[in-house]
């Protein structure tokens, strides 16, 4: 019975192992210089020659007449090897033998001789599959095993392995293998079976196999037993059921170009074919990467045709690297697994990369503004405070108009302004931007103006303990002098908390980062008491209340007082509800 080609042209000795020159030169001097370890790790992706390695090692370390370190595949122990009839030669796979039985089994077939060879070798494949309890039990024989033992462990997933495993190994990570060495490797594998093969058909497999040279010996043997000779690239496609690159790299060129109606109909028109559309996914994603790469500078050879290495070419010089990211990233989001036959996922993802708009420099998308001028007008100071007053609040008596001067009046470097307290607004509103042109000059009023943008700036920001807004908005006053501002506090703890936060370097940050952007440059904040602050006001309120003499009368004693503190837990979404009980 003859054998599938990927048994038949499995590699006999290092020299023949494709892509892991690394792994092949450690190994063939630690067997000549008689240093072979008591445990290896090989882990890596399927298909690399983890396993053919290892039984390569296994010949190499029994052999009877090694060159070099190479086993000579002549003597009685490379050809009982080669037979799978080799007595000292034990694999296991560890996706079905993984319990703790049957290590303790191994463990017990340790202690004896080998039979025949120099040396036992253990394969355990796909080794990351044993148990925890398994590991455990492994874990001192594999730390100290007999002389005549040695172990080699072969994985895909070598994180799953216990540190105290793999850090009694020898650790040896198998590459993924080139798209030109897996072509050479099947040009070589085609001439010794003679048979005829395009280099673009075989170009195509490799691609298809994704590193994987046993995937790629395996689509080999299909194409060339499902149509007649020779192999060509139309065959492959045919077999691998590709839409062709042509449609892949018509719809990258079409996304790129904003072609979104051309794109949608160019997706369907594939689909209406009977083509895969997770092989078209990949492909688009394929092509888009090697527009990316090229337009970057790399130098790279994505193993296309010329054509199509033309094509990429044009497209990476007529392409914003911008646009190319953001068309990845939704290509590379569109999900096909759930219904591979359903258009919408990549329909989807064209739409949206063709809507996204582009970023600029700085980071903000961009997006309509509104003008200036459809900005609501700005309060005047008497009218803002006003508005914002509470319902028991007496507003001033409106002053006189002042008489406008001939020359201006040389402005004070320090002015207060007094604020009332914080006032409910309505949920549907928050405060518009103020143009930069009808922000006053004099630092005090401009903080004024901006102080509500300020605040909501910080209502989802919470300092080391307390939200910052909530903080701020119990400040009664607001002093500019120099490059200080003052906020006065009616309540020492409410100034006690807001120091503290100002403190701690974070908050302080937020606080400073806050001003700096509403005043146009950096000030330092501190805090002060309000001059004639009543901290005990409350206090004797809360004493005169009805329940509190009722409880007195009863026997009741006021053991402490607490004034109501800014909210510690997460700020309130509504902005109106951000206030602080005083």
């Amino acid at each position: 019975m003859s054998q599938v080609l990927y048994r038949k042209w499995r590699p006999a000795a290092f020299a023949d192992v494709v892509g892991q020159p690394t792994t092949t030169t450690t190994l063939l001097r630690a067997i000549a210089g008689d240093r072979v370890a008591h445990a290896y790790l090989f882990c890596g992706p399927r298909g690399t020659g983890k396993t053919s390695t290892a039984r390569i090692f296994a010949k190499a370390v029994n052999c009877l007449s090694p060159q070099g370190g190479e086993p000579d595949n002549t003597c009685t122990m490379c050809t009982s090897i080669n037979e799978g009839r080799a007595l000292d030669l034990i694999e296991i796979d560890a996706a079905s033998n993984r319990g703790i039985d049957d290590i303790r089994n191994l463990r017990e077939r340790v202690q004896y001789t080998p039979a025949e060879a120099k040396r036992k070798i253990y394969i355990v494949d796909e080794a990351h599959m044993l148990t925890e309890q398994a590991f455990n039990a492994l874990l001192k024989t594999l730390e100290e095993p007999p002389a005549h033992v040695a172990f080699v462990l072969a994985t895909t997933e070598a994180h799953k392995l216990p540190p105290t495993i793999s850090s009694r190994c020898q650790r040896f990570d198998f590459r993924r293998i080139t798209l030109n060495d897996i072509a050479g490797r099947l040009a070589h594998i085609c001439t010794g079976e003679g048979v005829e093969a395009e280099p673009a058909a075989l170009q195509l497999v490799a691609r298809a196999a994704n590193g994987g040279l046993r995937d790629a010996v395996n689509l080999l043997e299909q194409a060339i037993v499902s149509y007649d000779p020779p192999v060509t690239e139309k065959n492959v496609r045919d077999l691998l059921n590709m839409g062709g690159d042509e449609a892949s790299l018509t719809l990258a060129a079409q996304i790129l170009d904003g072609k979104t109606p051309e794109a949608l109909r160019t997706v369907n028109e594939v689909a209406a074919q009977g083509s895969d559309l997770r092989q078209l996914h990949r492909g688009i994603v394929d092509h888009l990467r090697s527009v990316l790469l090229m337009s970057s500078g790399a130098e790279i050879d994505p193993g296309y045709t010329d054509e199509a290495a033309a094509q990429i070419k044009a497209l990476a010089a007529a392409s914003e690297p911008r646009a190319i990211v953001r068309t990845i990233k939704r290509l590379t989001a569109a999900d096909l697994r759930q219904d591979p036959s359903s258009t919408l996922p990549l329909e989807l993802a064209i739409v949206e990369a063709g809507l996204v708009p582009e970023h600029v420099p700085g980071g903000e998308s961009s997006r309509p503004q509104v003008p200036a001028a459809a900005a609501p007008a700005r309060l005047q100071p008497a009218a803002r405070s006003q508005a914002q007053a509470p319902a028991n609040y007496a507003a001033p008596a409106p002053q006189p108009a002042p008489v406008k001067q001939a020359a201006p009046v040389a402005q004070t470097t320090s002015k207060t302004v007094q604020a009332p307290g914080p006032a409910r607004r309505p949920r549907s509103t928050d405060p518009q931007p103020v143009a930069e042109a009808d922000l006053p000059s004099e630092p005090a009023e401009r903080l004024e103006a901006q102080w509500e943008s300020l605040t909501s700036s910080l209502r989802f920001q919470k300092g080391d303990k307390f939200n910052l807004k909530a903080l701020l908005m119990a400040s009664n006053a607001r002093e500019v002098t120099g490059d200080v501002v003052t906020l006065r506090f009616p309540h020492a703890s409410h100034k006690e908390r807001m120091q503290h936060e100002l403190e701690n370097p974070t908050s302080r940050k937020l606080v400073h980062d806050a001003f700096a952007r509403v005043m146009g440059k950096p000030y330092d904040v501190r805090v002060e008491l309000t001059a004639g602050a009543e901290t005990g006001a409350k206090t004797s309120a809360a004493r005169n209340s009805p329940l509190v003499r009722a409880a007195q009368a009863m026997g009741a004693q006021v053991v402490s007082e607490t004034l109501a503190e800014p909210n510690e837990n997460t700020p309130n979404d509504n902005p109106g509800d951000d206030e602080v009980n005083a």
